[in-house]
């Protein structure tokens, strides 16, 4: 799978693309630099977007008579009218989010550690999402969302990245209207699904036996494609679908190979090694024997993985709290 599709992604404006954050900044981004290459982006600064200049005197979330509320202390304004305007013309505009990236902790763009202050003026607070964020989430609800922060953790992004280049290419394939173009991405796919949830990949092959109305099949798909791709790869199914891909080769491979194979899935199974150290050496098999059956699969390049290089060459792998 190299031909990837491309994901088309909103984004928070100050993260690499215009110096609109409240001091008038912008934050570099390698990641988001390097996604240029493979993404649709579609940039937006839901603050600048209200009227407010840059720089700007900060806003933030304050419960007035129980509701969320943006307000701006400094001029003891209460902007929420115009955020609910500007948001609603946003989500107009846009057909189509595969995914989002916001700015973390913004009171417009935070994903759920943003300060809610319980009345004006400085005083307690508790945690939650930002106004713009929360209602694009609410019009996009099958959007892959994160924030830049948690993105530097190599797991996180691995997840986000497959997630918004199959579902980009699951969207793509629903465009078709076509059974066999779906049946072609499930085939791509499958083994990829299996290491999130064997159920309900096997459950997706059934529609194809049972059904034979493409809208039909369509909603189901798109509904447990979300439901399978919603979670992190789990390492048993995981195990499962390697010994799967193996039982290709091993009769092929020699004793050491097959011993060696079995000593990696021990040292996974026991958290001595990622599943990283695994998939290539499978692969390699599969080159040499020449299983196309196995190389068209997307679990092996689900995503461009240059797309990985700012966090292998700084060894980042932060916090996802």
């Amino acid at each position: 799978m190299s031909d990837f599709s491309r994901p088309i992604m909103g984004i928070s404006k100050c993260l690499e693309f215009d110096m609109c954050r409240y001091d008038g900044g912008r934050i570099n981004n390698n990641f988001v630099r390097n996604m240029k290459n493979y993404v649709d982006f579609v940039p937006v600064c839901p603050e600048v977007g209200i009227g407010l200049g840059t720089p700007r005197k900060p806003v933030r979330l304050v419960n007035i008579g129980g509701k969320k509320n943006l307000y701006q202390p400094s001029t003891e304004k209460n902007l929420t009218e115009e955020m609910h305007n500007f948001t609603q013309k946003f989500v107009t505009s846009v057909d189509v989010l595969d995914g989002f990236i916001f700015k973390r902790d913004s009171p417009t763009c935070g994903i759920d550690n943003v300060r809610l202050y319980h009345k004006l003026g400085n005083s307690g607070y508790q945690k939650t999402s930002g106004m713009f964020s929360e209602a694009v989430a609410a019009e996009f609800p099958n959007m892959v969302k994160e924030d830049e922060k948690r993105l530097d953790n190599i797991s996180i992004r691995e997840h986000f990245l497959t997630r918004i280049f199959v579902l980009a290419n699951l969207r793509e394939s629903l465009e078709k209207q076509s059974i066999e173009k779906l049946f072609e991405f499930y085939s791509k796919n499958m083994l990829l699904f299996l290491c999130h949830d064997e159920k309900l990949t096997a459950e997706l092959g059934l529609i194809f036996r049972t059904e034979d109305d493409f809208e039909i099949i369509s909603k189901i798909f798109k509904k447990i494609t979300y439901e399978i791709l919603s979670s992190p790869v789990k390492k048993t199914p995981m195990i499962d679908t390697f010994n799967y891909i193996f039982n290709y080769v091993k009769s092929k491979l020699s004793e050491s190979e097959t011993s060696y194979y079995y000593s990696l899935i021990d040292e996974f199974e026991n958290d001595l090694i990622s599943h990283s150290q695994i998939s290539p050496l499978l692969y390699s098999w599969a080159l040499r024997y020449d299983l196309k059956i196995i190389l068209e699969q997307s679990l092996f390049n689900p995503f461009p993985k240059n797309l990985l290089l700012d966090l292998v060459e700084s060894k980042k792998e932060y916090s996802v709290l």
